[in-house]
């Protein structure tokens, strides 16, 4: 649900806007109490599919409220038990509201979320996985995605925490976020992936554990992928480019522990790769699990799911652990904290954070229709170039500099304080939505085969400033795209310093061997 103060936001900016109609089954006159149940889940399926018809939380809590009158009458399944993995969580997130629910036959207010986020996932992951038919192509093709859409982010201890679907609408996370989100589209498409942590090197105890990079199972072996660097950790035939690619095969567990060289290939000039061969041996797999994915009601609604409305909503992550069996070189395979870690942050915000929340937040209320929300949504299901699609909508919340301006202009008239505090935070909204919408634009058209449109959009840089970073290193990729190896080196090496400059440096290197070496920004 939306917080309050947004509720006040929402309120003045979507006055007298169309009113999107939810779907509803009508079964007639004479509808039996299993039909009326029926249509509840009817319900609750169909506008599962079109949330991004409906901003803020109402849809989702309408959706809960009819799984809710649908399923108080169903069973649990038979083969449903709490996985096995759940009994290792700490206490304090054992004794979270999500895992004490695990098997009621009820929808709390986060499974909309949950729900919401699956379904953005399946779609997402379905047309950026591209016509690679193999896993590991596939694998690839959605990490180039994930990449170039996530705006990578340093974050501190004091951010507010994330979920995956809130990654993928605001297009921006740290890596743990881009390991998160990825693991997760990989699911949709039934591939299995770990987060890889390594011991703390402060910490002499062991238990702790840093995520380092995502291993993707295929045939008994994990093909890694960092997410801060950017790209997939090159095996022994490294990286080259050819026909306008960077082709990186991406190295195994295995080769990087037989070959510890591999990795120091990712040393920059006075920037060590900060993993080694003895770090390695302390390596372990994170299987992701958030709460969401163990519960039983989740089961439940997954086997009614059937045709273009399957989506994956439960994992059991003892079984992935059972599949980790055969390979080598692991330390240890457990449940994976950050989701609950997760869960529990939120559900003990600061006001700051809550501050934070209601910024990030403020775009996708704001403007008539709410467009910057319905192009955002459309855009992750990859449906752009339509009579109603991403585009149409991007387009919609850019609003001219006049109307800009008039808003200026009332504000400076209006004589009630409190007024002008709301007018001015709707002002500040339209604005960070049309930047966002102008950077979106540009990966739509980077998605739809055009780069010299995209090119035009990310070059915008006083309009964009929130996404300088994303916007050179996808400048870089067409120069890349565009047979151009040498310009897009220099991209790279003179992009500001960011996040993602090691991995930008490294691009550079490998396009451009012979080119000047830039170190790396402290």
């Amino acid at each position: 649900m939306a917080p309050v103060a947004l509720l006040v936001l929402i309120l003045l900016t979507v006055v007298g806007c169309r009113k999107e109609s939810p779907v509803e089954a009508d079964l007639g006159m004479g509808d039996t109490g299993g039909e009326l149940r029926a249509r509840d889940f009817a319900f609750a399926v169909e506008n599962l599919q079109r949330l991004e018809r409906f901003s803020g939380g109402e849809m989702r809590q309408q959706m809960i409220d009819r799984l809710n009158q649908w399923v108080q009458h169903e069973k649990p399944p038979a083969d449903w038990s709490v996985d096995p993995l759940v009994a290792g969580l700490p206490k304090p997130l054992a004794e979270l509201p999500e895992v004490r629910s695990l098997e009621k036959m009820l929808f709390l207010p986060y499974d909309g979320s949950a729900l919401q986020e699956a379904v953005w996932l399946r779609d997402l992951s379905s047309w950026t996985r591209g016509d690679a038919i193999e896993d590991l192509a596939q694998a690839k093709n959605i990490f180039d995605w994930v990449v170039r859409n996530i705006q990578l982010e340093p974050g501190s201890p004091d951010c507010f925490a994330q979920r995956p679907w809130e990654t993928l609408l605001w297009g921006r996370g740290t890596a743990v976020d881009r390991a998160w989100v990825f693991v997760l589209l990989l699911r949709q498409q039934g591939i299995d992936a770990v987060v890889l942590g390594l011991p703390d090197p402060g910490d002499s105890s062991g238990e702790k554990l840093d995520p380092w990079a995502v291993g993707v199972l295929v045939d008994k072996q994990l093909y890694l992928f960092d997410p801060a660097l950017g790209l997939p950790i090159p095996g022994p035939a490294g990286a080259k480019y050819e026909d306008n690619w960077l082709v990186i095969r991406p190295a195994t567990l295995a080769q990087v522990v037989a070959e510890p060289g591999l990795l120091r290939v990712l040393d920059l000039p006075e920037h060590r790769y900060p993993v080694d061969a003895k770090r390695l041996y302390g390596v372990v797999a994170l299987v992701e699990a958030s709460p969401a994915y163990l519960a039983a009601r989740m089961q439940l609604v997954e086997s009614r799911l059937v045709g273009d409305r399957q989506v994956v909503l439960t994992t059991r992550p003892s079984e992935l652990v059972d599949r980790l069996a055969d390979v080598a070189h692991l330390a240890g395979r457990r449940l994976w904290a950050w989701p609950f870690e997760v869960a529990a942050r939120q559900d003990r915000l600061t006001d700051e954070q809550r501050k934070q929340y209601r910024w990030a937040m403020a775009p996708f209320q704001a403007g008539h229709d709410t467009p910057l929300w319905k192009g955002r949504v459309l855009h992750l299901k990859g449906r752009f170039a339509e009579e109603h699609g991403a585009m149409f909508y991007y387009l919609q919340a850019r609003p001219s500099v006049r109307v800009l301006a008039k808003m200026k202009r009332q504000i400076a008239e209006e004589s009630d304080p409190a007024q002008v505090t709301k007018m001015r935070a709707i002002l500040e909204a339209r604005v960070r939505g049309r930047s966002d919408a102008t950077y979106w634009i540009g990966l739509v058209e980077v998605a739809e085969g055009r780069p010299a449109i995209a090119q035009d959009y990310f070059q915008m840089w006083s309009l964009i400033k929130p996404w300088t970073q994303g916007a050179h290193y996808n400048l870089g990729r067409i120069a890349e795209s565009q047979g151009k190896p040498k310009e897009a080196a220099v991209i790279y090496r003179t992009s500001p310093p960011a996040p993602d400059t090691h991995g930008n440096l490294l691009r550079a290197r490998w396009l451009d061997p012979a080119g000047q070496e830039v170190e790396l920004p402290d």
